[in-house]
């Protein structure tokens, strides 16, 4: 079974145009997305799927720079363009995707081995990764091929279209589904996902406060340091995640 990380990125946000290759200290958000997934031991490749688009080109260069894979497709279908990065990697049904997003420079690789781990063990079609209500930036799912092709045939909603899994996890009835809980005792406001200029500047200051390379912090270490400076974690708290549809 081929375990295959992909990543969606895009060069266009109404919010922060070219968020993804803004640069802290010295790397883009991209660079700190693939370093971090480097350490996973279960991914058998990580891909970056971007739009054909022409504003995708810089980071369709970006990624070859880094030595990762890229595949383009669709700009507003992003479940197809998933689905046309397994038709190119000739993957098998029972293959897996994990799917990630690059604004989330600080994704887990430790994480997502546990997700891979327990979504094998479930004998899930979709699993989903929760850290908490009020956490924001280790997010991953994990399908397998199967499924996510029966997605795409059958999404009908731009919604679902847009962001890849809603088919899935709103139709329990055709997929088991299930949610991976870790265990977490941060109870307060991390948003570490990358998508107004508040993030960025709460990602800057946490980047330069933190005591080492924050490429390689596990995700209870990066929590841990922020409720001990919370007001690091505040700068960012009036951004609102948006709601399917918006």
């Amino acid at each position: 079974m081929k375990v295959i990380a992909c990543s969606q990125a895009r060069f266009d946000s109404t919010r922060l145009p070219g968020k993804v290759l803004q640069t802290v200290n010295g790397q883009s958000l991209l660079q700190y997305h693939i370093t971090r997934l480097k350490l996973s031991k279960s991914i058998t490749e990580h891909v970056i799927a971007t739009s054909g688009h022409s504003n995708d080109d810089v980071v369709a260069v970006h990624c070859l720079q880094q030595g990762v894979r890229i595949f383009r497709g669709s700009k507003i279908n992003v479940l197809q363009r998933f689905a046309d990065v397994v038709q190119a990697l000739a993957l098998n049904d029972d293959d897996r995707i994990v799917r990630l997003t690059a604004d989330c420079p600080l994704v887990d690789s430790q994480l997502i081995d546990q997700l891979i781990a327990y979504h094998i063990a479930q004998g899930d079609d979709y699993s989903s990764l929760y850290i908490g209500e009020h956490v924001r930036g280790f997010d991953a799912e994990i399908m397998s091929v199967k499924a996510l092709k029966m997605a795409a045939k059958n999404a009908v909603e731009d919604y679902q279209k847009e962001h890849v899994t809603p088919y899935l996890y709103q139709h329990p009835e055709l997929f088991k589904i299930s949610q991976y809980k870790v265990a977490c005792d941060y109870q307060g406001y991390a948003r570490l996902c990358i998508d107004e200029p508040s993030d960025l500047a709460m990602f800057e200051q946490l980047v330069d406060a933190y005591p080492t390379d924050i490429s390689a912090a596990q995700y209870m270490d990066i929590l841990g340091f922020l409720k001990q400076n919370p007001e690091i974690a505040m700068l960012n708290q009036d951004v609102k995640q948006k709601k399917l549809g918006e």
